[in-house]
């Protein structure tokens, strides 16, 4: 049995990468390890502890266990992504020098996904302790089933589910569902228990527009409970051309985009999914699109999908 200390600046529910420690720390007490969260830990605890887990980024909490620690693991639950560390930039630049110092002291860092041991690799260069990249699917039971169609005349209910944050293009969803009809978009920041269970079961379609989420729970927890999704590849973790019984839709070129190009990205994308979801009511997409454009899917494996024009048919 293994003594394991994990270590995150706060333990609140929103919060993803404590979220991630938790699951990781379940599975750890289940192989039979004594396990303990904390924010600050104390020396001695520290140094008795077999294992240190460290979460997320930029902070002395987590210096702190990397210089007091041994064995220390570091999950940094894509803190150097680049479009990360541009965002106030100037205090990674100040600070970065004890961050990647503390890194360096590490036994291994443990990526989400491919795309985030990329950006450790290249934030830590030459000095970059080995990098290991975890499934975080596995804590998901995540089945491959079509979601049933909806009748025409039914609103499409769309969900974004979490705090309001530059990174994380809410502003470019709510100028892409502009004049498309029979669309509501409910914004959820805060839900908890029964509360919670109640915006899901309202949902057809979480959406989460991301500019950098690296895997995104919120993903896995709505293709969990059978819901459709459309993310970016501002979520690489979700990359693989796994569409789960076509309820994932990934779509690339969204987070190095122009505003206009993230906002048509989305817009098209919801486009798509309202002609999926009406597949068996409606003979044309043309009255789905009060502007005269609809989304056709370029390709059915890369989610990507592109503007292009139809008349749009009157009758009269």
């Amino acid at each position: 049995m293994k003594k394991v200390i994990h270590v995150c600046a706060g333990w609140e529910c929103w919060n993803g990468a404590a979220n991630v420690a938790r699951m990781i720390a379940r599975e750890q007490e289940a192989a039979g390890h004594d396990v303990v969260l904390k924010i600050w830990a104390c020396i001695e605890e520290l140094k008795a502890a077999d294992e240190v887990w460290v979460h997320c980024g930029w902070l002395p909490c987590l210096w702190w266990s990397v210089l007091w620690g041994k064995n220390v693991q570091w999950m940094p639950a894509a803190c150097y992504d680049p479009v990360r560390l541009k965002y106030h930039g100037w205090k990674k630049w100040l600070v970065g020098p004890i961050e990647r110092w503390c890194l360096r002291r590490c036994v291994k860092i443990v990526a989400t996904c491919e795309a985030e041991k990329r950006w450790i690799e290249a934030y830590l260069g030459k000095k970059c302790p080995p990098v290991e990249v975890t499934d975080i699917r596995r804590f998901f039971n995540l089945p491959v089933v079509q979601a049933e169609p909806l009748a025409k005349d039914m609103p499409i209910h769309l969900l974004y589910l979490g705090r309001r944050h530059p990174l994380k293009g809410l502003e470019f969803l709510e100028e892409a569902i502009k004049d498309i009809p029979n669309v509501q978009l409910r914004i959820v920041s805060n839900a908890f228990g029964e509360d919670k269970d109640a915006v899901w079961q309202w949902a057809d379609c979480l959406v989460l527009p991301t500019l950098s989420d690296n895997f995104g729970l919120v993903i896995a927890e709505a293709l969990e409970k059978g819901k459709r999704v459309i993310t970016t590849d501002g979520a690489p973790a979700w990359c693989d051309g796994n569409t789960y019984g076509g309820r994932l839709t990934y779509i690339k070129g969204y987070r190095d985009g122009s505003r206009t190009e993230r906002v048509a990205l989305l817009r098209t994308a919801i486009l798509g999914l309202l002609a999926n979801l009406h597949e068996r009511f409606a003979k044309n997409l043309e009255e789905y699109d009060a502007v005269g454009q609809v989304a056709e899917k370029e390709d059915s494996l890369d989610g990507q999908y592109t503007l292009s024009n139809r008349a749009h048919k009157t009758t009269g």
